[in-house]
Formats: structure tokens, sequence, C-alpha cells
């Protein structure tokens, strides 16, 4: 006879898929029917509170292997062996450079390094997908879900609760929804809130007359004078598959945004090169891909001159 799974059970499997970002869109569709029960959406949330004791392994195998253990552990009726092990957990995350660091039970801050892409659970069901070099701030309560981007890029599947609103301050700018998939990025320039899915209103601070960003559309540029216009929603969330899409941008451009996201790092030779037009999709980790179209296009030669680093030469090949 097979023993029915207690709620506990199941939480901690499901946490770990949605943790590791393997949920296919069929499990997506089950995880959901799952998590109206009341009981099973408790036992959910007592593991999240466990995890975030742990803190964020960042996706390494064997810190994945310990996670699940982890999370069997507090399933159970006592949380003491998660505890435990805490320590351990969160050394072995530092060293990895993306890492989730609790100061209470539902706060937390989470950032992730160069070439570091890290998505990651939060305390209501809702996730997070960090880009290179960003940095946010967490803090959830009863009457409300806040987020604050200190800096780079996230993207936000928040779950729907029309009585707590979703709050993402990133610079002067607050983005607020009741629930849906949008993504914020905090630049020299002032913030960028780009809106997929759902609805968002945006402010230049609490109470203050909000404007409305409707799905496909992105709001950017200074607080004091923000735009609202349509969206290339694909092309600026590639990203989270490991790609950057350029069209008609300055060389300069390009090589700031592959430098942030990429572990390998590119110079110009000289500062008028940054003038060239470029187009295409890339992969950021794909210096060499980037380096032949770059040669094949203007000419350019893109060569390797350290362990991580490709100077662009004009006038020269090979």
């Amino acid at each position: 006879m097979v023993r029915p799974r207690k709620p506990g059970e199941a939480a901690a499997d499901w946490f770990a898929k949605a943790e590791d970002d393997r949920m296919a869109a069929g499990e997506r569709r089950a995880f959901d029917a799952w998590m109206a029960d009341a009981d099973n959406a408790r036992a959910y949330h007592d593991v999240e509170e466990a995890w975030d004791v742990l803190g964020e392994a960042g996706g390494d195998r064997e810190l994945l292997r310990m996670r699940s253990a982890a999370l069997r552990a507090a399933s159970g009726p006592s949380r003491r062996a998660v505890f435990g092990m805490a320590g351990a957990a969160i050394a072995a995350a530092g060293a990895g450079g993306a890492g989730l660091m609790m100061a209470g039970a539902a706060q937390a801050t989470i950032r992730t390094g160069v070439g570091e892409r890290l998505t990651a659970p939060l305390p209501d069901g809702s996730r997070v997908t960090l880009a290179p070099l960003s940095k946010i701030r967490v803090r959830f309560t009863s009457k409300v879900r806040a987020v604050r981007l200190d800096e780079g890029q996230a993207y936000f599947e928040a779950r729907r609760a029309s009585d707590r609103p979703f709050r993402v301050t990133a610079g002067d700018q607050i983005a607020e929804s009741a629930g849906g998939r949008f993504q914020v990025t905090l630049g020299e320039g002032g913030s960028q809130i780009l809106l997929e899915e759902g609805a968002l209103q945006v402010a230049t601070a609490e109470g203050a007359t909000a404007r409305r960003v409707a799905a496909g559309q992105v709001l950017s540029g200074p607080a004091a004078t923000p735009r609202v216009t349509a969206a290339d929603v694909d092309g600026l969330t590639a990203w989270r598959s490991g790609r950057l899409v350029f069209d008609d941008e300055a060389l300069s451009d390009v090589v700031a945004a592959f430098n942030r996201y990429s572990a390998d790092q590119l110079v110009l030779a000289r500062p008028e090169l940054g003038a060239i037009r470029v187009s295409g999709s890339f992969r950021y980790d794909g210096a060499r891909e980037f380096a032949g179209a770059m040669q094949a296009a203007f000419g350019l030669s893109v060569r390797q001159v350290g362990d991580a680093t490709w100077e662009i030469r004009s006038g020269e090949r090979g």
C-alpha cells in the first residue's frame, strides 16, 4: 500500500523544483492547483521560512543536494536540524558569489556578481530573477510585499494578491502591482520598468499620482519626466536566457553591457570605435561569437589579451 504524502513532504519537493527553476508549464499548473489547498500553502510557506535560514546556494550541484536534504528536514515537526546546517550552507553559498542573507523571517538581501544570474523564490510564492551585478532587498509583511532594487536588473513573477500589493522601489520610482510579470532596471539615466503581463502603476513617491503602464509597455527616463512607450519585450528580457539583444546601439554601450553580464571583459583599443552602431543577438558568455561577428561585419580585429579580456581593434585581422 502506498502511503499518502504529507503536505510537508510535497512542499519540500515543490520548493526544490521552483527554486532550481526546473518547473515546466504543466508542473506550474499542477503546483498552482496544489497551492489552492490551505494546508498545502501553509506547508509550502513553512518550507520557505526554513530555507530562508540556510541562505541561497546559487545553483551549485553539491549545494543543491545539501539543500534537498535540508528541505526534507524542514518539512518535519522541528527545524532544529536545519538551523544547525545553516553555517555550512551559507559559507558555501558565499564561495559561489551569489547569496541570500536573512535578517528576519520575511526580510532578505539578494545579490549577484559578474556573469551570475539567479532565480530565487520569495516568501509568498512569487519569484525573482536577478541579472548579473544586481542587488535587491526584500521585506514582506501582512500588508505589503516590498522590494527595493539597489542596483542592476530584476525580473519579477508576482503571485496575484489584490489585498497585498507587490511594490518595487528603484531609485525615485515606485512600481506597484497586484500581480503579474515585470522587469525593473536601475541605470545612470534613471529606472526602466517593463510590464510583460498584468497591470502596473508607477509613482515617484508613495501616495503620489501614479502613471499606468500596460502590458507590452516600458516606462523609462528620469523620474521627473518619464516616458511610456511600446517595448520589445523579448529583446529586453533576453538576458534571462543568456542572450543580449542590440538594435542599432553604439559599440561603447554594447561593450558596457557585455562587461556587466559576462565574465569575459571587452575593451576598445581606441575610444572612437565606440561610435560604431551594432545590431544583433549574442550570448553574453560568447566572447568568441561576438568577436567573429565584429570581424565579419566591420573588419575589426578582436583578440584575447588576457585570461578573460578581449581587445577590439580596427583595421587588423587575425
